[in-house]
């Protein structure tokens, strides 16, 4: 879907099983345009089916771009290419069996099951989203590799291409300067998919055993460098980039539940971006491969244990406690009708107690150190307005469901306004986890 700002608005959205559909025009062409957006991958998948009944609910002519043949892209087309992509490239035996799975937000996930020598075996297809940088491919790849070095057996590995790599470049049209997509194949992790983003766990055992794993991973992946051609900035230079970003968006807001709660709350969001530690501060504190986007959604479990983690697609060389900040934000911050954006001091002492216990006990990285325990406040602050700037990012670039983005924001700002009023609490409740 092409940006907010490129359209006049011809009709307001409408919005039907969270499929959000507009009529407008260019600001350089006359012609019609339809754009359709959803909140997720399976109303995506139905949005494909009602594309159709919408045009000619507005009695638009249309026809197949025949120079671009995946204008209207069913998900047979997808399967089609992915059976094909298999076949090519891969060694892993006679594709039986693809099912898309309805997680996530970024790119699109498929569980594969091949049947070779009598043997049938899973395995995950990601398709990575389009405008996806080869070099962060590069580096989420490398480091699933370095872990399998590193004997974590809780991470997927990469599975290799029959010319030894581990990645496809596919659909890359260099007359249009079409940006590449590109497919890959992992392991897939046993255990069970019960949490997301915004579901908190069923347990004061899952919480624990997530902050084990969580030091486990950094005091494992602990002096790894990552790839030479990777430099990417750091959540603290994100940071620093938000405001413009946020302008612009403001400046293209429409009349959406969204939009408006974003205009209400724009002043006070650009005076969150002033609440984050001095750069000399964050610069001193420890970096390792932070994974970038740890919450309940990316683990799987089996009988209260933490038995796999994936989506390592965030991950970048940064501070730990950023990392350790960003996760006490997804586990222990309540969702709940009454307290939503609360964060739960039990909760969160319950984490970080168990992370610093691991931390000790394996004394790698070790433990979080004075210096970060002194600004996890303000790390947990800058978790949300990383999570702030990704809500906005989605909404404005494509079209998601605005009532289900509209929650996400409110929980954000109403985490500020908690933090803002119980920062002193929060400092001393950290303080009690200090190492000596």
């Amino acid at each position: 879907m092409l940006s907010r700002k490129l359209f006049k608005w011809e009709k307001k959205p409408k919005e039907a099983d969270g499929i959000a559909c507009s009529v407008v025009k260019t600001s350089a062409s006359a012609d019609v345009v339809f754009s359709l957006s959803s909140a997720c991958p399976a109303e995506r998948e139905k949005g494909e089916k009602k594309i159709l009944k919408i045009l000619a609910e507005y009695k638009i002519d249309w026809q197949m771009n025949t120079e671009k043949k995946d204008t209207i892209t069913t998900q047979e087309d997808i399967l089609r290419s992915n059976r094909n992509i298999l076949s090519e490239h891969y060694d892993i035996g006679q594709l039986v069996r693809q099912e898309r799975i309805h997680r996530g937000y970024v790119n699109d996930s498929y569980k594969i099951e091949t049947l070779r020598d009598g043997k049938k075996t899973r395995y995950l297809l990601r398709r990575y989203r389009q405008g996806t940088i080869e070099e962060k491919v590069r580096f989420e790849h490398a480091l699933l590799q370095e872990l399998q070095v590193r004997s974590f057996e809780f991470s997927p590995w990469c599975i290799t291409k029959k010319d030894g790599t581990t990645y496809v470049e596919i659909d890359r049209n260099l007359k249009k300067k079409d940006p590449p997509n590109y497919i890959a194949v992992f392991s897939f992790l046993p255990g069970e998919d019960k949490c997301s983003w915004d579901h908190p766990l069923d347990s004061d055992e899952e919480l624990i055993n997530s902050a084990q794993m969580l030091a486990l991973y950094h005091n494992t992946i602990f002096g790894w460098q990552g790839t030479e051609d990777l430099r990417e900035r750091s959540n603290f230079d994100e940071i620093n980039l938000m405001a413009s970003k946020w302008k612009a968006y403001a400046r293209n807001a429409a009349e959406s539940p969204f939009d408006e709660f974003f205009l209400e709350q724009f002043n006070d969001l650009l005076g969150m971006l002033k609440n984050i530690p001095p750069q000399e501060k964050y610069n001193a504190m420890p970096r390792l491969a932070v994974h970038g986007d740890y919450h309940p959604g990316n683990l799987k479990f089996k009988d209260g244990q933490v038995v796999g983690v994936f989506d390592f697609g965030w991950s970048k060389i940064d501070a730990r406690c950023f990392d350790v900040g960003l996760a006490i934000l997804y586990f222990c911050t309540s969702w709940e009708t009454g307290t939503d954006g609360n964060l739960l001091l039990d909760q969160s002492a319950s984490f970080l107690g168990a992370y610093q216990e691991v931390g000790k006990e394996i004394n790698a990285i070790g433990p979080l150190n004075q210096l970060e325990l002194e600004y996890l406040p303000q790390m947990i602050h800058m978790g949300n307005l990383i999570v702030i700037d990704w809500i906005l990012s989605q909404f404005y670039s494509t079209g998601p469901d605005s009532q289900k983005y509209l929650k996400y924001f409110e929980h954000c700002v109403s985490l500020n306004l908690w933090l803002e009023r119980n920062g002193s609490i929060l400092a001393s409740s950290i303080q009690q986890h200090s190492i000596n």
